[in-house]
C-alpha cells in the first residue's frame, strides 16, 4: 500500500474508476451500470479509437453483449454472416509471373462456413464482425446512455494513491489543463498498459517485443483482385523480385459494404525489431512497401488513412490485483493478434470482474471473491498469450511446403513458386503437401475450445461435486460442454412457455444468479426464495422437466445437465457453474447456501456481508 500524504478533498467520489475507454473499459462501464454500480472513465485520447484493430467478436463475447443488451446493435453495424466465414490465402493481388494471382488455401474460419453447425451447438450467439473504430463507438453510446457524463475523454490519469478506504486518483483534463482528484473504492487499468500497471510496479511476464508490427487503414476497391466474397482475412504471400516471400493481411472492414466490395480495410504486415526497425520507417516508405508485397497496380487508388506501429510481444501481467486496483485487457496480457483473442478476452475480463465489484459494493460478497478475478483469469490470459505466440509462427509455418528459401537465389525460388502451380504429378504433390501444412493452421481459426472450453474449477470459488473434467484438448478445437462446476453454463435450447429460448438467454437480469432444477423443484424454489432474501441475492429458478415450466427440447440440456430431476445446477452471474447437486439433498437450503456463500467469497461460516469501502 502506498503511504500517502494527508488527503486533499476530491472533487468526484464514485465507486469505481475506470481508466482507459477502449473495449475492455467501455464493457466495464456499462455492465457495472446495469449491475446499479456508479463509475467514471477516463480516456486519455479524446475520442475512441480512430484505428480499426481487432474485428472478429467469438461466440463468448457476443453473449456478454446480448446479457448487457447490445448485440443487436453489434450485428446489425458488423459485416452480414455470409461476408465473414473463411480466410483466405493468396500469392497476390496482381502481378503477371507464373504463380501470381493463385489462391494458395481456402479455409472456414471463426465459426463461420463449414464451422457453423459445430459454433451453432456451443451458442445461440455467432461470432460477429466490426472493426474497433466502429464498435467502440457504439459500446460509448450504450455506455453514456446509462451512465450520462460520467465517460470523461481526453482526461488522463497521472497518480494513483490508495490508503486503508479507497484510492485517490490525479486526473488531468488535457484540453485545460484542469487537475481532478478522484475518490474511488476500486480501480479498473483498461489502459492498455500505458500508466497503472507502471504506477503500481506490475511487471509483464513473457516475450517481450519480437516483431513490430503495421496496419494500414486504407480506403480502396479491392474487388477486381479478390476471389472470394466471405473472407473475413486475406493473407498475401508474395515472391518479391528478390525472391523473398513477402506476407500482409488484407482485412475487409467495411462498414456500408463488406466482403470484397468493402471500401475500407486494414492492411497488416510485420518486421522483425532491430536496426530496420518500422519506427524508422516513414509513411511513404512503408505505403510502397505495401503496394510491392501486393503486386497492386502502378495506377491502382489507394487513400491512406492512417499507419500506426506496434511492438508485438507475449507477456501477462505479474499480477492482475494490486490492493484496490484492478488490470483488465491489454492492461493484463498482450499478444499478437492471431487467432482473434485480444480484445475478446478483455471483454471477458471485464464481464468477469464487474459483476464481482458490484456483490461486493453491494454488501452481497466478501471481499475475498475479488481474489477470484486474478486466480480465474490470469490462468486463461496465459494460455490465450501462449496459444497466440504460437499461431502467428505457425501461420508461416508453410512457407517450408512452398520450397521457397529464405535467403536461396531468386531464381531457385521463382521455380520453386512455378512448379508449385504446374499442371505436372510434381506440382500436384506439392499441392497436396502444401494442403497439410495449411490445415495445421485450424488451430487459429477453429480453436472453439480455446474460446470456451475454459474452467474456473481450480480458482477455489465454485464447489466441486467430484466429477472428472472432460477430456482436454491440446489444440483447443474440440469444446465439450459440460455443467460441471467452474465451466460454462452449456448452451442448450429450451421451450419456455411456448418460446424456444437458450438456457444464456434466461440469464435476463444482470448480477442475477440462476438455478436450473429438475421437474422435481419444489423444495429447490422454496430453498431459493429464502436465501435470496437471506443473502439478498436475486435467485431465478428454472424447472425443467417433463412436467416443469420449462422442456428441453432436443434433450440436450438433459445429456448436459449431470443431475436427475430431483437435482440442480447454480449458475453465476457471468454465466458460469457455481454448484451441482447430482440429485435431491435432505437439506436444499443448507447445501444451495454453502454453494452461494463460496462463489460469494463469504465462506459457510461467514455471517456477515463483505464490506464496501469508505469513498
Amino acid at each position: 500500500m502506498t503511504p500517502t500524504r494527508e488527503r486533499q478533498p476530491a472533487d468526484r467520489h464514485v465507486p469505481v474508476l475506470i481508466v482507459g475507454g477502449g473495449g475492455s473499459g467501455l464493457t466495464t462501464s456499462l455492465a457495472l451500470s446495469d449491475l446499479g454500480v456508479h463509475s467514471l472513465l477516463v480516456e486519455r485520447h479524446p475520442s475512441t479509437s480512430v484505428q480499426p484493430k481487432a474485428h472478429i467478436l467469438n461466440a463468448r463475447t457476443m453473449e456478454i453483449f446480448a446479457h448487457h443488451k447490445v448485440a443487436d446493435d453489434v450485428y446489425r453495424e458488423g459485416a452480414p454472416a455470409e461476408h465473414c466465414g473463411a480466410m483466405v490465402w493468396l500469392t497476390s493481388l496482381g502481378g503477371d509471373a507464373p504463380y501470381d494471382r493463385k489462391v494458395l488455401y481456402r479455409t472456414s474460419a471463426y465459426g463461420g462456413g463449414d464451422l457453423a453447425e459445430r459454433y451453432a451447438a456451443a451458442s445461440a450467439q455467432p461470432h460477429a464482425n466490426l472493426g474497433q473504430r466502429w464498435l467502440e463507438p457504439l459500446l460509448r453510446r450504450h455506455a453514456e446512455q446509462r451512465a450520462p457524463g460520467t465517460l470523461l475523454f481526453h482526461h488522463e490519469l497521472i497518480d494513483l494513491e490508495e490508503d486503508a478506504t479507497g484510492v485517490t486518483a490525479t486526473v488531468v483534463d488535457r484540453a485545460s489543463g484542469r487537475t481532478l482528484l478522484v475518490r474511488a473504492a476500486y480501480v479498473v487499468a483498461a489502459d492498455g498498459g500505458k500508466t497503472v500497471g507502471r504506477l503500481r510496479g506490475i511487471p509483464m511476464e513473457g516475450t517481450p517485443t519480437f516483431l513490430e508490427w503495421i496496419n494500414l487503414h486504407v480506403r480502396t476497391d479491392f474487388s477486381g483482385f479478390l476471389p472470394y466474397d466471405d473472407a473475413v482475412v486475406n493473407r498475401i504471400s508474395s515472391l518479391s523480385d528478390d525472391g523473398t516471400l513477402e506476407h500482409c493481411g488484407v482485412v475487409p472492414m467495411g462498414p456500408e459494404r463488406w466482403g470484397r466490395h468493402s471500401r475500407e480495410w486494414t492492411l497488416m504486415f510485420s518486421r522483425p525489431p532491430g536496426a530496420h526497425a518500422t519506427a524508422d520507417l516513414d509513411d511513404e516508405t512503408i505505403v510502397k512497401m505495401v503496394r510491392r508485397t501486393l503486386k497492386l497496380p502502378d495506377d491502382h487508388v489507394m487513400d491512406v488513412e492512417s499507419i500506426s506501429r506496434w511492438p508485438v510481444e507475449g507477456t501477462v501481467a505479474q499480477r492482475f490485483r494490486s490492493g484496490r486496483v484492478f488490470l483488465v485487457g491489454d492492461a493484463a496480457h498482450r499478444h499478437p493478434p492471431s487467432g482473434a483473442l485480444g480484445l475478446n478476452t478483455g471483454i471477458q475480463d471485464a464481464h468477469n470482474l464487474a459483476w464481482k465489484l458490484a456483490a461486493v459494493l453491494g454488501g452481497q460478497a466478501g471481499e475475498a471473491l475479488l481474489d477470484s478475478y486474478e486466480a480465474e483469469r490470469r490462468p486463461v490470459a496465459q494460455r490465450v498469450v501462449e496459444r497466440a505466440v504460437y499461431s502467428l509462427f505457425n501461420q508461416i509455418a508453410f512457407t517450408a511446403a512452398t520450397g521457397v528459401v529464405q535467403g536461396a537465389h531468386p531464381d531457385w525460388n521463382r521455380a520453386q513458386m512455378t512448379a508449385l502451380f504446374s499442371g505436372t504429378p510434381d506440382g500436384e504433390t506439392r499441392r497436396t503437401v502444401l494442403r497439410e501444412y495449411f490445415d495445421t493452421n485450424r488451430i487459429t481459426t477453429a480453436h472453439l475450445g480455446l474460446e470456451m472450453g475454459y474452467s474456473y474449477a481450480d480458482a477455489g470459488f465454485v464447489t466441486p461435486d467430484g466429477s472428472p473434467p472432460p477430456p482436454a484438448d491440446p489444440l483447443g478445437l474440440e469444446y465439450r460442454q459440460t455443467a460441471r462446476p467452474g465451466s460454462r453454463l452449456p448452451h442448450a435450447w429450451l421451450r419456455v412457455r411456448g418460446e424456444r429460448v437458450s438456457t444464456h438467454q434466461l440469464h435476463t437480469v444482470p448480477g442475477s444468479f440462476l438455478l436450473f432444477a429438475g421437474a422435481h423443484a419444489t423444495a429447490w424454489q422454496q430453498a431459493a426464495a429464502v436465501l435470496s432474501e437471506q443473502l439478498g441475492v436475486r435467485i431465478d429458478v428454472h424447472d425443467v422437466g417433463a412436467d416443469g415450466e420449462a422442456q428441453s427440447t432436443d434433450g440436450q440440456w438433459t445429456r448436459l445437465r449431470g443431475h436427475d430431476e430431483d437435482g440442480a445446477v447454480l449458475v453465476r452471474p457471468d454465466g458460469f457453474v457455481a454448484a451441482r447437486s447430482s440429485t435431491g439433498r435432505p437439506d436444499p437450503a443448507r447445501w444451495l447456501e454453502d454453494a452461494l456463500r463460496t462463489a460469494l467469497g463469504r465462506g459457510a461460516a461467514t455471517a456477515g456481508p463483505g464490506g464496501a469501502a469508505d469513498v
